[in-house]
């Protein structure tokens, strides 16, 4: 089956002509997939309609992140209760299979090959590598400190993943590795509670740190500090299509940034219609953004408007989903 790729790395599909008129027609499917943390669910949503289409659950399931891998047509469910990782077929949005990981599933990524899903593990301190290809554990690195964000680069050759030190109070770190022999490469010290983004374009590792309300700009091969910028409560991050912008939560200030990705002092804000906005992904035409409210009672996502300068908007809609909703992917396929 062809695909349209998705996420941070891909373009639209064209549409084909029906064999009838030379009209064009649509025969895209167009995602957001929702991992419910407290709700023992993922809700699919139809980007198109902005609508509800299925909730998936299982027993003694708690989702925490979802991946789509582009280039073997699957979605990928981290379950942190479980120590595994859900693999669900988007065509029939149901589970497949499954993966061992360790303990303590966390945040994960995959590389823009579609080559390898690196899963943290922060209760037992590793990190479990899974071949995409074969949907295998091929590796597992011991970290022996306390894994929390991981993002992989678009040429798959570097691996970055973010370190809480409960032995600092002011500081954490970015630790930063080789997909090719699993080698730590480099490290650096940055803010309380980093998460990161990583753009192809300029090689650039931003990190918001919501604990200390900064956002670093990191060089991607050396970890050397571009710059810093105060933001706060900046938690959640994704980078615009045209990777023109950086779009960040204010998670304690109920609030979204837009952030020029060359000057990252400067920027634009938004306050969210709902409290305690986390995580977010924008759609392939950069049109939309999707927002996750965490909170043990919290069931809300938001769809904020991206105007014609990459600038987030207007609500749209506010969805009511499964409890504590978490991370969240888009995809765009082909039907």
């Amino acid at each position: 089956m062809a695909l349209c790729l998705i996420s941070i790395f891909t373009l639209s599909c064209k549409n084909d002509d029906d064999n009838t008129g030379g009209n064009p027609q649509d025969n895209t499917e167009e995602t957001v997939v929702v991992a419910n943390r407290a709700g023992g669910s993922i809700i699919f949503i139809d980007a198109k309609k902005d609508a509800i289409i299925k909730t998936l659950s299982a027993t003694d399931f708690e989702p925490m992140y979802v991946v789509y891998v582009p280039n073997n047509d699957r979605i990928y469910v981290g379950d942190r209760t479980g120590n595994k990782v859900h693999v669900v077929n988007p065509e029939t949005k149901e589970f497949e299979s499954t993966i061992d990981v360790g303990n303590g599933v966390f945040h994960m990524w995959a590389d823009g090959n579609g080559k390898e899903l690196w899963v943290n593990n922060d209760v037992d301190n590793t990190i479990s590598v899974i071949d995409i290809a074969t949907n295998a554990v091929v590796e597992t690195i011991d970290i022996g400190e306390k894994p929390h964000d991981v993002f992989l680069s678009q040429d798959g050759t570097k691996a970055y993943v973010s370190i809480l030190d409960g032995t600092n109070r002011s500081q954490d770190k970015i630790f930063m590795y080789s997909t090719t022999d699993y080698s730590k490469t480099g490290e650096t010290s940055v803010g309380k509670d980093p998460h990161l983004f990583h753009l192809a374009n300029t090689n650039t590792l931003y990190v918001p740190s919501q604990g200390s309300g900064k956002l670093f700009v990191l060089n991607g091969d050396d970890l050397s500090e571009i710059n810093q910028a105060d933001y706060q409560g900046a938690h959640g991050i994704f980078g615009s299509r045209d990777q023109s912008k950086i779009y960040a939560t204010n998670i304690s200030g109920s609030a979204l940034y837009s952030i020029d990705a060359e000057n990252t002092d400067k920027s634009s804000s938004i306050a969210t219609t709902n409290a305690t906005p986390h995580n977010i992904v924008v759609n392939n035409d950069n049109t939309k953004l999707y927002v996750t409210h965490s909170g043990d009672t919290s069931d809300d996502v938001t769809v904020y408007t991206i105007d014609a300068n990459n600038e987030i908007s207007e609500t749209v809609v506010s969805l009511k989903v499964g409890l504590n909703p978490f991370g969240l992917a888009y995809y765009k396929r082909e039907k």
